[in-house]
């Protein structure tokens, strides 16, 4: 039943808000992460190919197990890669946009059946880590396991179990803030999503950094970021200098890459454009000048 106040989302516009956050999310100069002017672990067209896959899943009216697996199947169809972890984070949001309820709801009811075609999601995308191990615990422990209850297992060693554990608080309650924020002050999405990016891995130490070189390096990343941001982010010449020598220490070796930063502020995005419109994030795009040129 639809909660009173909570408006449905048409499903032309949660398709284009995934789209383009996925799009705009992918193509800027986040520190660390593959941008459009860098490819790093995949081709930047891969991953733009990829976000029609996921777009086109998430107004399917299918459930959340099976919208992931159907926009990674597709996605690897299309483009030979699928980010298995943005659709994982976009499915609950897109299903609490088109059924007119909190997002909450649509986590609490998380059941058994969403276990397999998750995990096949994974499987698909050749995605490793602890969630994998957990879901396929939770598949064999009878009807009563849930997806929610394997999130939960694993909350502490994997970004997207800990949003599906504790309600997008990552992605509710600092992303969407601070790209609000950084909107109202950036000369363009793309400096808005880098310091939206910033502000995330500074107050969260990367969960993949953490599980590829340790707790220490997430959390000197951490400190590192926080420092960019006291000296003006993407505000200041300062700040610029700091993100540059930040990017290149991160891309220096493979295991800094904090790639689970990167999703929440997809998610972020998302969120803004549903709320805002997608010109929300559109009507600020501009050549690119400076910030990431030549990565």
């Amino acid at each position: 039943m639809e909660q009173p106040g909570i408006p449905r989302v048409p499903a032309g516009l949660v398709a284009r808000s995934a789209v383009g956050a996925l799009t705009l999310v992918y193509s800027a100069p986040t520190p660390g992460a593959g941008s459009r002017y860098s490819d790093g672990r995949v081709a930047h067209e891969a991953r733009i190919l990829s976000a029609v896959a996921v777009r086109d899943a998430l107004v399917s009216g299918l459930e959340v197990g099976e919208t992931v697996l159907q926009a990674t199947r597709a996605a690897v169809a299309q483009a030979g890669y699928a980010d298995v972890r943005a659709a994982g984070y976009l499915a609950p949001l897109a299903r609490a946009a088109l059924d007119g309820v909190p997002v909450r709801r649509v986590l609490g009811r998380l059941g058994h059946d969403d276990i397999v075609p998750f995990a096949r999601a994974l499987e698909t995308a050749g995605a490793g880590g602890p969630l994998v191990g957990a879901l396929a615990y939770a598949a064999g422990a009878g009807k009563e396991a849930t997806l929610r209850d394997a999130m939960r297992f694993v909350a502490g060693r994997d970004a997207l179990a800990r949003e599906y554990a504790r309600g997008f608080e990552v992605t509710r309650e600092l992303a969407r803030p601070a790209l609000l924020s950084a909107l109202s002050r950036a000369d363009s999405v793309r400096g808005a999503l880098v310091q939206a990016y910033l502000e995330v891995l500074s107050e969260v130490p990367d969960l993949d950094v953490a599980a590829a070189a340790g707790h220490n390096e997430a959390e000197d990343i951490s400190r590192m970021s926080k420092g960019v941001l006291k000296a003006g982010g993407v505000h200041s010449r300062r700040g610029l200098e700091g993100l540059s020598n930040l990017d290149g220490l991160l891309r220096a070796d493979t295991r800094l890459a904090p790639t689970a930063t990167e999703p929440p502020v997809i998610a972020a995005a998302f969120l803004v454009t549903l709320e805002y419109g997608p010109d929300s994030l559109t009507h600020r795009i501009r050549p690119a000048t400076g910030l990431g040129r030549g990565r």
